[in-house]
């Protein structure tokens, strides 16, 4: 789906502020993965991915990028059909809300590909109930009036209804509490039956393990390595030099491995640890 060859990216060249931000980049993101990409501040994370829907363009003689058969490399880049293609999810999208009613915000993408009005409300309704809006309930509200929670599924549905294919998010829970940031994947997963790829940009290791197959690491412009989640978080190069830190759920199952009960100690996800605990607590008991 997203194809990138030695890409390069310059800030401000050929002035006294130039900062080179990405240094021949290759990536694969195949049709379906959830990709993660991780990196520390300043890694080149999300002027990578604003390549992906022309939002920074492909500076000449700097690499290629080609989304879905579109060579964003090319002279001419259909932006129309790019954008359909790919849905980005900006760091507290709540912020990008403008319009007076959620229906005329959400409908703003649909009406930009210049489709009907009565198609454009249909988008806006299903997206809406996609990401659990009841449209008959928020249509007419204005946006600003809702709760954080409820602004951010807004935005999210304001995406959604481009029905693109790849769905980019950049840190999608960022500021959220717990039960926050649980409900906002939940959304993502449900908006998978229509976004198969999903780039995903998070400093949330939790999220990483859960969620992603492959998982692409950034430092200082360049790609350190692309990963399944087991081969990164049992990486003890990355983990020691600090460019990856453990999945909670992983220290936690560590800790009680080194405690004696009998566990793996790379486990990943939520499920894992709660399956081998009671695992272990039978265990016990049968020795007992």
């Amino acid at each position: 789906m997203i194809d990138v060859r030695n890409l390069s990216y310059v800030y401000s060249p050929k002035t006294p502020f130039m900062s080179q931000a990405l240094f021949g980049i290759d990536l694969e993101i195949r049709d379906g993965d959830f990709f993660g990409i991780i990196g520390s501040t300043g890694a080149g994370k999300s002027t990578l991915v604003s390549h992906f829907n022309a939002l920074i363009r492909v500076q000449k003689k700097s690499g290629t990028v080609i989304v879905d058969d579109i060579d964003l490399a090319a002279k001419k880049v259909d932006l129309n059909r790019l954008r359909a293609t790919v849905g980005m999810v900006f760091q507290y999208p709540e912020h990008q809300l403008f319009d007076d009613t959620v229906e005329k915000d959400v409908r703003f993408g649909p009406k930009n590909l210049g489709l009907s009005v009565e198609e454009q409300k249909e988008r806006a309704k299903n997206a809406l109930e996609l990401v659990g809006l009841n449209y008959s309930e928020f249509a007419e509200r204005s946006p600003f009036e809702l709760s954080g929670g409820q602004k951010r599924r807004v935005a999210l549905a304001g995406v959604l209804a481009m029905q693109p294919k790849i769905l980019v998010l950049d840190e999608p829970t960022a500021g959220l509490d717990p039960k926050g940031k649980r409900e906002i994947m939940d959304l993502v997963m449900r908006a998978r039956s229509m976004c198969p790829t999903v780039v995903m940009i998070s400093h949330n290791m939790d999220e990483i393990a859960t969620y992603c197959n492959r998982i692409a690491v950034l430092g200082k412009g360049r790609v350190v390595g692309v990963f399944t989640p087991r081969e990164l978080f049992s990486n003890r190069e990355l983990l020691e030099n600090g460019a990856v830190s453990l999945p909670l759920v992983t220290e936690i199952a560590a800790r009680l491995h080194e405690e004696g009960i009998d566990i793996d100690p790379a486990l990943l996800t939520e499920e894992e640890l709660v399956d081998a605990i009671l695992a272990a607590a039978g265990r016990r008991g049968g020795d007992a």
